[in-house]
């Protein structure tokens, strides 16, 4: 029924049919496009406790006016969309047993079939059925490169499948989650017609549909080499819906490294199998914990016979992951410190006397015609209707305080890991309990072959803590060397600035000192549209270092200072790929390369300052 009903609200003609006895039986024929409205609208909603009865419809609206068309007042395309924001709700709400009736017929979404396994809580390490998005997908800002954690965009989504999805998604409760996973053009050869036909159908204006099977034949293809195939999980913060032409607005930020482990479905769109991947380093600072942990819980429970080495609590695989899910939960609780939301605002409406006042007078000057031609051309270009956003996100200053204990989280997602490992046992082997099984009631995706060493974490933060102030050095003489060839002041991401350390052995000659300081003592906000006061995350770390550690400064360093690099191509400095920075599975690794793309700009730099006689 909600399909039918859609299906006339959306149409261009004004009388429609049934041929069948849908609606109470009753056979309507040839009826006008109001009447038909009317009675199904009754006819759905006749069952709200808070609907009046025997009240009449309004009789203030043009009973012939066309969808969009110059007959359909305001009021009468208000209501028409009030019935569809309530149809898209039927449809999108999870099917109620309790509800369905065998004399009424139940419009159940295609999604419904397999149910989004995506809520994160402490001790959890995966997400089950996430939807899933791809390089091949046309999205802006998501086509081109991998999308590395720390960043954030606004979208305008307007192919009907991403809409579906994106419906989906919005339906449930918030925090809404999916995925991204960048897919190398060279996989397939189709990859590029298809890019091409894409381009060219929106340079039409017409929306190409997206064929899932070839992203779905790649990721099996990326899946089945050992290297493991890493995505980027994102989570929406606002959005808009647009009744014109359905179109929606998100903001979108990336909020974590995962792991793809399975392609869970391809229809109507993607969904996967995915784990949370944090870094070595992360990983290793649990490692010890995690250990103990299992010792703690084996022996407080009555495993009989089976407690020692064979148990398969014990085993490197489930260890490896209780240190999974202690990284993961310290993670969750620092999120609301390290990505501050971003909201969509509007920019301000275009002025109705904007014509009268660029319109050419014979008394302008030549400087004013050519300021009025150059306005007047930039209001004909189409513009997005909300702010921009910076790329990088700000750390929330207020909710610092906040924050939980880590070591009281950690503690509980240790009891919880355990507990469901517990539960999950079958009496086989450990395989079972890390199997690559695709049920999506199962809580634990396979653990990599190779678990955390228990190296000393304290040499792993000293090697990163000695790598990023190498980095810093480093891009302190880069920005003094481009201050050099360019002859102007070249700026700095404030969110990046935020992250540098204090440290009192820093260089004579160290100039990004002085600017962080500076940030820090005025205490005003960055951004361009959206404003957030500026954080240096060390100060915040200084009123309580036991709430956030400086391994997560160097963590987030690792992946943003991509973005400074991104724009240095030019020079021909030999980089890596952004795909090839997410591949990577340590801070220490990610902050290596960096240092050495840098050295290599310094290095061209240098060649191109004039030695002086």
């Amino acid at each position: 029924r909600s399909l039918c009903l859609l299906a006339v609200l959306h149409s261009e003609g004004a009388s429609g049919f049934i041929s069948k006895p849908h609606f109470k039986s009753t056979t309507i024929l040839h009826r006008s496009s109001s009447e038909l409205h009317d009675s199904l609208f009754d006819d759905i909603f006749e069952g709200e406790p808070n609907r009046k009865e025997n009240v009449a419809p309004p009789n203030n609206y043009n009973e012939d006016a066309a969808p969009f068309s110059e007959l359909e007042s305001d009021h009468d395309r208000a209501r028409r969309m009030e019935m569809v924001r309530e149809l898209q709700k039927v449809y999108y709400k999870e099917p109620n047993s309790s509800a369905s009736s065998s004399s009424v017929a139940v419009v159940s979404s295609p999604v419904q079939s397999k149910p989004h396994a995506t809520t994160l809580s402490y001790g959890h390490t995966s997400l089950r059925n996430l939807p899933t998005v791809t390089s091949y997908d046309g999205i802006q800002t998501a086509d081109s490169a991998a999308i590395l954690p720390g960043y954030q965009f606004v979208w305008n989504i307007h192919n009907p499948q991403h809409c579906h999805m994106f419906h989906s998604i919005l339906s449930g409760p918030a925090p809404w989650y999916f995925a991204h996973v960048f897919l190398p053009d060279s996989l397939s050869s189709t990859t590029t017609a298809t890019t091409t036909s894409t381009s060219e159908l929106s340079a039409q204006d017409e929306i190409p549909n997206i064929d899932n099977t070839e992203a779905y034949n790649d990721l099996q293809y990326e899946l089945k080499r050992a290297r493991g195939l890493y995505g980027t999980l994102f989570r929406i913060t606002d959005r808009r819906f647009h009744d014109e032409d359905g179109r929606i607005v998100l903001a979108v930020q990336a909020i974590d490294k995962i792991r793809i482990h399975n392609v869970s479905s391809k229809h109507p769109y993607l969904c996967t199998d995915v784990q949370l991947a944090p870094d070595d380093e992360l990983m290793r600072m649990y490692f010890d914990k995690a250990l103990m942990s299992s010792a703690s819980f084996l022996s407080s429970q009555n495993t009989g016979n089976n407690v020692g080495e064979n148990n398969p609590l014990s085993s490197p695989s489930a260890v490896s992951g209780a240190a999974r899910a202690a990284a993961v939960a310290d993670s969750l609780r620092c999120r609301q410190f390290e990505c501050l939301p971003i909201f969509l605002e509007e920019k301000p409406k275009r002025p109705n006397n904007i014509d009268g006042a660029l319109k050419a007078r014979s008394t302008d000057s030549n400087a004013t015609r050519k300021v009025k031609d150059a306005i007047r051309k930039q209001e004909q270009e189409k513009a997005d209707a909300y702010m921009s956003v910076v790329q990088l996100m700000n750390y929330d200053k207020f909710s610092y305080g906040s924050l939980e204990d880590a070591e009281s989280i950690t503690t509980r997602s240790l009891e919880t890991y355990w507990k469901n490992l517990a539960r999950a046992q079958t009496p086989s082997d450990e395989e079972d309990l890390f199997s690559k099984t695709e049920d999506s009631s199962s809580l634990f995706l396979p653990e990599s072959s190779a678990s955390i060493s228990s190296t000393p974490s304290s040499t792993s933060v000293e090697a990163v803590q000695m790598m990023e102030y190498h980095l810093w050095c480093s891009l302190d003489t880069m920005l003094r060397l481009l201050t050099m060839v360019s002859s102007a002041t070249v700026p700095m991401p404030s969110q990046l600035m935020g992250l540098l350390p204090k440290r009192d052995d820093w260089p004579k000659d160290f100039l990004l000192e002085g600017a962080a300081t500076s940030l820090e003592n005025s205490g005003g906000n960055i951004g361009t549209s959206f404003k957030s006061p500026f954080v240096r995350v060390d100060q915040m770390i200084a009123s309580n270092s036991s709430k956030y550690s400086t391994l997560r400064r160097a963590h987030r360093l690792s992946y943003v200072i991509w973005m400074l690099l991104d724009g240095l191509s030019l020079t021909g400095a030999e980089s890596p790929s952004r795909s090839d920075v997410l591949k990577m599975t340590s801070v220490l690794a990610r902050l290596q390369a960096a240092k050495l793309t840098i050295d290599g700009v310094n290095d061209i730099l240098k060649r191109l300052i004039p030695k002086k006689d």
